[in-house]
Order: structure tokens, then C-alpha cells, then sequence
């Protein structure tokens, strides 16, 4: 299975984005201005689309999909429900060859990603993710209760095991420590890498997630990626070069946080670098 994308990773201080607006004009410039201090990278448009959605994690009491390297994540976004199974690991092999499939008969998009953070740590990404729209019969469109409903979206969640033991299949799902959050998203902003010889420039989409909890959206997480796609893993040596000269300077950003929960961290509460 090849690597999709490679995608760059770091958290920002999300204290400021009590006011959101000012706080995505001000880390966009840092970037901006960043930028210009390398040779044949620059900046294009600005981080001005903005994406909004609802979050929760779903595990057993025990944390079993945890504990079996997985996380099983509901979106909520407009009338739509997104469902995402996904693997991740230090262990390019290990995450891809993870069943992270859906049922048959459920359009799934599988995908195997490379994520990078700091200070330069690279984990594989294995994710199959179902869009369930308002038109899809009801039984699809209920939350699952027990790991034998989730089995209706992805199969292997029925086989997993606990102490050597497979799961009961009326083993609970619950919402991960009861946390719902809502997920903001700006996009549009890009960095641009450019070739020798007047070849084709290679693109980064960057994007600013900022995750709020409550009715006052207090600041939880914010994290800045830029990502970089090729479905055919054709990620050169001069590119990765220069995307790892703009990841380190993005590290040195005044908004840049080197330590921190990362966005499954915190739903999880623990610390392992997720």
C-alpha cells in the first residue's frame, strides 16, 4: 500500500484564539514572513475557508480500540455523519496491514498517510473513513451502543481482544471521557516549493485546527499541519529536503509548541504521543 501524503505536524499556543480571527491572521503571517527567508519556497492565498464540525471518540469503558491500536471517530458535519476507523503506528507495516475496512456495501476511502511531529517523528496512518448522509436508513444513522453495532461499519471492531480474549460482542461503546468538541478548520493558505529548471512546483495545503469545549468555546487544541499528496509516493529527495526546512523553521515560530497534548491526547487523557 503506498503513502498517500506526508503530512507536517506541530501544536500552536491556543490561548489566543479566544479570538479566533486575529489569532489564524497572526499565525499566517509568521508563515509568511518565514517563508521568505528560504530559498525557492513562498506563500500563496490565505487561511480564510473555514470548516466547522463536531467531534466525538467512541471506545469501550476499558479503552479496548485503544488498547488494540485504534480510534473509532464520529464527525458530525452539516447533515452528514462521518465515521473513521484508523491505525496508527511507528511501524509503516504494522499500520497498513491493520483491517481498518468497512462493511461491504459501505463506500469506505482507505488511505495510508505518513504524519510528522516534532521534532522530526514520523508514524503511518492507516484510516477507512464512511460518510453517512441524512438519506441512509436509520439503523446507520444511530450512534453504536456495543462493539457488535459497530460491526455494521467496520467488521474487524468484532474480533478484537482484550488479555487474549475476544470482546463480548455486547461490550459497551461509549463516548471517550464524555468529551465532545467542536472542530474549527481553516484552509486555503499553501506553500509553494519551487524546481530547477522551470519544472512544475510542488504545493503544500496548509491548514489550522482549533478544537473548543463549552458554550463560552473555550481553547483546547490548536495544531497547524501542511500536507503534501502524491498517490503515488513519488515524494523526491529535494522535496522532502525542503519540506523539512520549512517544518524546522515552523518549529522556531513564536505560536509554536513543541510539547502539549496533541487532539488525541486530550480526548484520551494520556501521553503517548499520538
Amino acid at each position: 500500500m503506498k503513502v498517500g501524503s506526508r503530512e507536517y505536524k506541530l501544536l500552536v499556543n491556543h490561548e489566543p484564539f479566544t479570538d479566533p480571527g486575529e489569532a489564524v491572521k497572526a499565525v499566517w503571517d509568521e508563515i509568511e514572513e518565514a517563508a521568505r527567508t528560504l530559498p525557492r519556497v513562498r506563500t500563496k492565498g490565505k487561511l480564510d475557508e473555514k470548516e466547522t464540525r463536531s467531534i466525538i471518540f467512541l471506545d469501550t469503558p476499558d479503552h479496548t480500540l485503544r488498547q488494540n491500536g485504534l480510534v473509532l471517530r464520529q464527525r458530525a458535519v452539516e447533515e452528514a455523519l462521518e465515521y473513521t476507523l484508523k491505525c496508527r503506528s511507528e511501524d509503516r507495516y504494522f499500520a497498513a496491514g491493520t483491517d481498518v475496512r468497512a462493511a461491504d456495501g459501505l463506500e469506505d476511502k482507505p488511505k495510508l498517510e505518513e504524519d510528522i511531529a516534532p521534532p522530526f517523528c514520523c508514524r503511518f496512518s492507516h484510516s477507512a473513513t464512511i460518510t453517512v448522509d441524512g438519506n441512509r436508513k436509520s439503523t446507520l444513522r444511530k450512534t453504536p451502543k456495543t462493539l457488535s453495532e459497530a460491526t455494521i461499519l467496520f467488521p474487524v471492531l468484532g474480533t478484537l481482544r482484550v488479555d487474549g480474549r475476544r470482546c463480548a460482542p455486547e461490550t459497551p461503546l461509549e463516548m471517550v471521557n464524555s468529551i465532545t468538541v467542536d472542530e474549527s478548520v481553516w484552509k486555503g493558505g499553501k506553500i509553494v516549493f519551487e524546481r530547477d529548471g522551470g519544472a512544475k512546483s510542488e504545493k503544500a495545503t496548509v491548514a489550522l485546527i482549533l478544537w473548543t469545549r463549552g458554550k463560552v468555546e473555550r481553547p483546547a487544541v490548536a495544531e497547524l499541519s501542511f500536507r503534501i499528496k502524491d498517490s503515488e509516493e513519488r515524494f523526491s529527495r529535494s522535496l522532502a529536503e525542503a519540506a523539512r526546512s520549512v517544518y524546522t523553521l515552523l518549529l522556531r515560530l513564536d505560536c509554536a509548541r513543541r510539547e502539549g497534548m496533541t487532539k488525541t491526547e486530550y480526548i484520551y487523557r494520556d501521553a503517548t504521543q499520538d
